[in-house]
């Protein structure tokens, strides 16, 4: 979901993996709408902390993103509408990386920097 409230560009967070962007309080109380099930944010400030990044550049407002060339291309036209980063610098916890793998799936950076 899209921030409630409004808030500036430097009281958002971006998910590391999925790159939506939301206030601290929003990850905290609901977690992150694409990757809550492998992230658990919800509740735990540090595990937010650990799994989002202040550090971002651009915004995509997202409002049908399987109709979204832009969605593909960010690779997000099968994930929740709302606000996404256009690039994410971080790199979440070895954990995550291995839970996405254990699921079948591949962790992509969102920074677009490759190691």
């Amino acid at each position: 979901m899209p921030p409630k409230g409004g808030p500036r560009k430097a009281e958002l967070r971006a998910c590391l993996i999925c790159s939506v962007l939301q206030s601290t309080n929003d990850f905290l109380t609901q977690g992150c709408p694409n990757c809550e099930e492998i992230l658990e944010m919800r509740g735990s400030a540090e595990r937010v902390a650990e799994c989002t990044s202040v550090t971002y550049d651009g915004m995509i407002a997202m409002i049908e993103p399987s109709e979204s060339w832009v969605g593909r291309w960010q690779r997000i036209d099968k994930k929740m509408r709302g606000i996404y980063a256009v690039r994410v610098t971080g790199r979440p916890p070895p954990d995550v990386i291995e839970a996405i793998e254990a699921r079948g799936g591949v962790y992509r950076p969102r920074d677009a920097v490759e190691d």
